[in-house]
């Protein structure tokens, strides 16, 4: 709970580590962590992998390195719509993010997610955490708010086109066949400064393509909201035959998920001021 200060009394960067310390403390509420098994990064697979362990861990976003004579499997890293504001890690602690992403309308909006704190981070611009073992997998998304829609008004098509997308994840290889929404709702969650704000909840099915052509089910809870003129879409998934298994964990990840819009400040305040 944040407690209330005298106006002036509290700094722009002290008021900044509050929020963000409420948001944070949000996530680790609800946030379980299995015990999975930890793997290396991508780097570290194996050259003994099996062919269905180099699919798996394809289908789960893993990028060829081009060491091991697989030119055919390279590709430029997946586009997410994401763009981090800085350039520090976005780990928070081991099992979860917390970070800055530019929003549509140019302001910055707070992310965070909890994850199991064995599976390992990628690199580079994108919020991506996997178990390249299992396949299992957490991504964000984001994409500007279709003019004159609503996050519950929202077409199947936006997730399919954004999911799906030929320079995504699942996209890459061609397209993906038999999606499905099983379950769809809208969760009305607490925030830091004690309101609430909608989260569109999905739980979907598709086939989706290897860089080998091979067809592999995957299932998907997605956690979606608006902030800053954008769409932030959390996706977390894992193959057909592992969602049993996999369930608590995807659902914890769905649960945990936050994007909040950071205060503007148009001009200084007195409290800005050096003493």
């Amino acid at each position: 709970m944040l407690t209330c200060r005298p106006k002036g009394l509290v700094s722009t960067s002290m008021r900044l580590l509050e929020r963000r310390a409420a948001l944070f403390s949000a996530v680790l509420l609800g946030a379980a962590q299995p015990p999975l098994p930890s793997r290396a990064a991508l780097s570290g697979v194996p050259d003994t992998a099996t062919a269905d362990e180099l699919a798996a861990a394809y289908a789960a976003g893993a990028r060829a390195d081009g060491g091991r004579g697989a030119n055919t499997m390279i590709r430029k890293r997946a586009e997410s719509g994401v763009q981090r504001v800085g350039s520090d890690s976005p780990v928070f602690k081991p099992g979860a993010i917390l970070d800055g992403v530019r929003s549509a309308d140019g302001s910055t909006v707070d992310v965070s997610f909890a994850y199991p704190k064995e599976w390992t981070v990628a690199g580079g611009p994108n919020l991506d955490v996997r178990d390249v073992r299992t396949s299992d997998s957490a991504y964000l998304l984001a994409a500007p708010l279709p003019s004159g829609q609503a996050l519950d008004t929202l077409p199947r098509s936006f997730f399919a086109e954004l999911l799906f997308r030929s320079d995504g994840k699942y996209g890459a290889y061609g397209g993906v066949d038999d999606f499905a929404i099983a379950e769809s709702g809208v969760a009305l969650l607490s925030s830091p400064s004690g309101g609430e704000q909608p989260y569109r909840r999905l739980s979907l099915r598709f086939d989706v393509l290897t860089y080998n052509q091979n067809t592999v089910r995957r299932r998907a809870l997605v956690s979606a909201t608006a902030a800053g003129g954008s769409v932030y879409v959390l996706v977390a998934s894992c193959l057909g035959s592992r969602f049993k298994e996999a369930q608590p964990a995807l659902a914890s990840i769905q649960d945990s998920f936050r994007a909040l819009a950071a205060p503007r400040r148009l001009r200084p305040g007195p409290e800005d001021k050096p003493a």
